[in-house]
């Protein structure tokens, strides 16, 4: 059966491989192309809307942290009519929202800037994106969405701690499993994004790491990009491991090519190898006749 939670689980599963997609697919564009490959940039058009869904994807995960964090206080707090005050229909439109929101807004942002970003003919000039002020904006509205998700699983905790005694064991221990999996899920969102928001602010015009070149900063930039990397191959294992639906989902829906085949195979041989020896068995009797 279909819940808030578990939609939101899978579309921010889906959040985490677009995003990986996309940054893979700008550091390709923006250093192997350009380093390795001596392919230069033509315009600037196409990285500069994969920045705006890289950033977005950013957004994108951690405003589905917090929709996941508020549907699991509402499943704790209110058990029996949570369905009726977050409906399905309404978390469609949430994750629409979320999704659609961040990386447009971005390129909204982009183009509103005169002779800069879209509104140049290569899409020269990114002054925009490296001012102090959008990206201040950006690192406030990451700080404020991870309080609300931290101040939603401190509510949770205390809830669960509230009505343990009078709740079932097991209803106990699912509502401990839940916010274990979503604190896991949320630690790995800070392990892999919050360096690469840091970074992000400290290199904004005005800051101390602005325009430097050295080794050290080189040194950060691929730190943070293999945080991020960790959490893309962490948070798969979590959902696979840590959610039942999810893990029944790939036993059923993913490996039931291999796992039929197996049986048929092993079927296959239990009834062949007594047709054998049945067939080894009349031999050997016809020979002694």
């Amino acid at each position: 059966m279909l819940s808030s939670s578990l939609e939101l689980t899978y579309s921010l599963a889906l959040s985490d491989t677009w995003t990986s997609i996309v940054i893979a697919l700008s550091l390709f564009w923006n250093s192997y192309k350009p380093v390795v490959l001596q392919w230069y940039h033509k315009t600037y058009c196409f990285p500069l809307t994969l920045e705006a869904f890289r950033t977005g994807g950013l957004l994108t995960g951690i405003f589905h942290l917090v929709a996941l964090a508020f549907s699991h206080y509402l499943q704790i707090g209110r058990p029996f009519d949570h369905n009726q005050v977050l409906p399905l229909r309404t978390i469609h439109i949430i994750i629409c929202l979320m999704w659609a929101t961040p990386p447009l807004g971005l390129m909204a942002y982009f183009s509103s800037w005169e002779g800069q970003g879209y509104r140049n003919e290569s899409c020269l000039g990114i002054q925009f994106y490296e001012n102090f002020y959008f990206r201040t904006n950006i690192s406030l509205i990451i700080i404020v969405l991870i309080a609300a998700t931290t101040l939603f699983y401190v509510r949770m905790l205390q809830k669960i701690n509230e009505v343990r005694n009078k709740t079932t064991a097991t209803a106990s221990a699912r509502g401990k499993r839940t916010v274990v999996t979503a604190v896991l899920i949320f630690g790995t969102f800070l392990f892999g994004w919050m360096p690469a928001s840091i970074l992000y602010i400290l290199t904004a015009e005005g800051m101390p790491l602005y325009g430097k070149k050295s080794i050290w900063i080189t040194v950060l930039s691929i730190v943070v990009m293999v945080n991020i990397m960790v959490k893309t191959l962490t948070n798969p294992i979590i959902y696979a491991t840590r959610i039942p639906e999810i893990r029944q989902f790939v036993v059923q829906k993913l490996l039931w090519k291999i796992i039929p085949l197996r049986e048929v195979s092993r079927r296959q041989s239990e009834v062949c190898t007594p047709l054998r020896e049945r067939s080894q068995c009349m031999n050997t009797n016809s020979m002694m006749v």
